[in-house]
């Protein structure tokens, strides 16, 4: 019984939250606004960013579940034997 009750105070808060927000959104009106190229490069560096993490862990996760099945990597020592250097 608390535990529905907390439910829905917490739904209600969130309903009175985002409401609250769009209200302030709402007369906004028409907004004139101004883009310099710092901000755009700025922005294309943080989505250039958030891609190449989103890469890496991607490859991350990948071994992790590969390894989960008992396939590892190989080296790069393992794929090609050292060449002894010519003197």
């Amino acid at each position: 019984m608390l535990f529905a009750i907390a439910i829905f105070r917490m739904r209600q808060n969130t309903i009175t939250v985002i409401c609250i927000l769009l209200l302030l959104y709402l007369p906004a009106g028409k907004v004139h606004a101004y883009l310099d190229p710092g901000s755009v490069s700025l922005a294309l560096q943080a989505i250039a960013a958030a891609v190449a993490g989103a890469m890496l862990m991607g490859k991350y996760w990948f071994w992790q579940v590969l390894g989960w099945f008992g396939i590892k990597r190989k080296n790069d020592s393992e794929q090609s034997p050292s060449n002894p250097v010519d003197e």
